[in-house]
């Protein structure tokens, strides 16, 4: 099993102390089955059905100001962040959660090559240099 980067570690923390907050506020009608550790929970504790999930992630995008995207396409994101990373195929579809490696493959690997990682570097100068960015 791959260590927890430790910025995942701390949103997770956060995420806990978010949850005791809603659970004071639920009070009596927050109910979670005992065998159940959700980290993510609604907000009376129990499971998050897909489209709510997909209504708070779209309030979460319009909050913080940027283009709205669906989750769909922010996983293919991350997706083709770990390509552009050179990340190992068989640890992309762990992290992604691609029951086959086919699906991984296909979608995410072919999408950057070195002459697009050569170019991003070049953008990224240019952004970082003081007179320009």
């Amino acid at each position: 099993m791959l260590p927890l980067p430790e910025f995942c570690a701390r949103a997770l923390e956060e995420r806990r102390e978010l949850q005791a907050l809603e659970r004071k506020i639920a009070d009596k009608h927050w109910s979670q089955e005992p065998d159940h550790d959700l980290i993510f929970s609604s907000e009376h504790g129990g499971m998050i059905d897909p489209v709510g999930f997909s209504r708070t992630f779209d309030r979460l995008v319009k909050r913080a100001g940027v283009r709205r995207i669906t989750v769909r396409l922010a996983r293919h994101t991350c997706g083709t962040l770990l390509a552009f990373l050179k990340v190992h195929p068989k640890v992309a579809q762990a992290i992604l959660r691609h029951s086959q490696i086919s699906m991984t493959m296909d979608v995410y690997t072919h999408v950057v090559g070195d002459s697009e990682r050569e170019a991003v570097g070049m953008l990224a100068e240019l952004l970082e240099d003081p007179l320009i960015g």
